[in-house]
């Protein structure tokens, strides 16, 4: 150590001699790995945008998969019992068998879908709440568990002659537009991943597989409704998949458009949620990686879309119980509509695994206040800022923001009634590095800690 410091001291000093500069080492071409063949440059011309999105592969048939979803929702559109009753035929033995096949890619498990297995402690899940809504009856996980015609039955909107069956449409359809294609996505990408790990890199022999998977996530998460710009704009009506669910909730919550809303218009269909930009381009980012067979950021660009992908979720579920309980319209008046129960219980079905991942505290008090039939949902009012609090104390570990999820509006000039956006920098959720305030983390202490996957809870990167 003291010759060493002698030195450095010297050499500050101008004493030392200069040392040589080493040349850097030169390969011949001989030096070259023999076994790269030359670089595959074509990409597939001609292809359409999808929202946006420049595909280089032609995942058609992914794209067209939300057509299946429309047919499902105008066959019981009407909301009667009789309509209903034909998706267990549409389901069973039409083109709504393509559902029990969901997902469709399993190589190997992507985190968020294994989340939701281990959660419900089935690998049917989605299939047995799918069932189970058919018939009317209960589901059988190890959590979060629906009881449908406790919840449902009678219908709290009866007609005449046949009842209204609202609660079961909802929770039918939006978790298979929303729920179902998500496990989807979440798998193409992981299959895309796998590819590009086993050797798939399109940029050096032409292998097209990684990056046509990681196109047909892009393809199921917007659908063919949507158009090429996807803007909403040839009939003014939304797509049926999770990119028409977050442009519906930032209407609700007045942040469409470019910076969570500095140019947000209520009646513009076409100004997109910020949670698709970011879906977009984490999806963008993810193609070039596929492209050149670079698994490492593929993953996390997974992670990442996996996050942005429950912000929406996290809107609706809020919308729908925030009705359920009685801060809008106070003394005790709320609403028992099946319609909102359905909703909102739709809405948590595919969030409640991550909540649970991060804190199991934060899950078992949303569950208590949201769970269908069995709970005070539809029979009194639910304590909606438990739920609240259960997501917003764990946005850190899901890789949510305050400021991404915002205020409800609904329509109204002001937020409604008890419901403030919290503050990232208050909540903690400004950073992985950020600490909440004492305040949030007194009200907080219910909410967090016990995650249910070991270390879920410790954020890896930045979001």
């Amino acid at each position: 150590m003291k010759l060493l410091f002698s030195a450095f001291a010297l050499g500050f000093a101008g004493s030392v001699a200069a040392i040589p500069a080493v040349a850097p080492p030169t390969f011949a071409p001989a030096d070259a790995p023999s076994n790269i063949p030359p670089f595959h440059n074509e990409v597939a011309p001609g292809l359409d945008p999808i929202a946006g999105y420049l595909p280089r592969t032609d995942v058609t048939e992914y794209l067209e998969k939300d057509l299946i979803q429309k047919e499902l929702e105008d066959l019981i559109g009407d909301e009667t019992c009789e309509s209903f009753a034909l998706a267990s035929d549409f389901y069973n033995s039409g083109p709504g068998e393509y559902w029990k096949d969901i997902p469709t890619k399993t190589t190997s498990i992507s985190g968020p879908y294994d989340e939701m297995q281990t959660y419900y402690g089935k690998d049917d899940f989605l299939q047995i709440w799918i069932d189970k809504a058919i018939k009317k009856t209960k589901t059988n996980y190890k959590r979060g568990n629906a009881n449908f015609k406790d919840a449902f039955d009678p219908p709290t909107v009866p007609t005449p002659t046949s009842g209204k069956c609202v609660g079961y449409e909802e929770v039918l359809k939006k978790v298979l537009a929303y729920g179902s294609t998500l496990v989807e996505v979440y798998q193409l990408m992981q299959e895309a991943i796998d590819l590009a790990k086993g050797g798939c890199w399109w940029q050096r022999d032409g292998c097209e597989d990684a990056v046509e998977h990681w196109d047909a996530a892009v393809a199921i998460y917007v659908g063919s409704l949507e158009g090429q710009a996807g803007g909403n704009t040839v009939d003014g009506s939304y797509g049926k998949a999770p990119f028409a669910l977050a442009d519906k909730r930032c209407r609700n919550y007045g942040n469409c458009g470019p910076n969570n809303g500095q140019f947000y218009d209520l009646k513009a269909k076409y100004v997109q949620s910020p949670w698709n930009v970011k879906i977009l381009a984490y999806f963008s980012a993810g193609s070039l990686a596929a492209y050149y067979g670079d698994w490492g950021p593929m993953e996390i660009y997974l992670q990442l879309i996996s996050n942005a992908s429950a912000g929406p979720l996290i809107q609706g579920t809020f919308r729908y119980y925030y009705r359920l309980s009685d801060l809008e319209f106070g003394n005790n008046s709320f609403s028992t509509l099946d319609k909102e129960l359905g909703e909102g219980g739709a809405f948590i079905f595919p969030i409640l695994p991550k909540l649970w991942a991060c804190s199991t505290r934060g899950e078992k008090r949303a569950y208590a206040e949201a769970r269908i039939g069995g709970g005070p949902a539809g029979n009194s009012e639910v304590d909606f800022l438990a739920i609240k609090l259960a997501f917003e104390c764990n946005y850190r570990c899901l890789g949510i923001k305050c400021s991404h999820v915002g205020a409800l509006y609904d329509g109204d000039a002001s937020p409604k009634p008890g419901f403030e956006a919290c503050d990232d920098e208050d909540n903690g959720s400004i950073n992985q590095c950020a600490k909440p305030k004492g305040s949030v983390k007194k009200a907080c202490r219910l909410y967090v800690g016990k995650p249910g996957i070991k270390k879920r809870d410790k954020v890896k990167f930045d979001f």
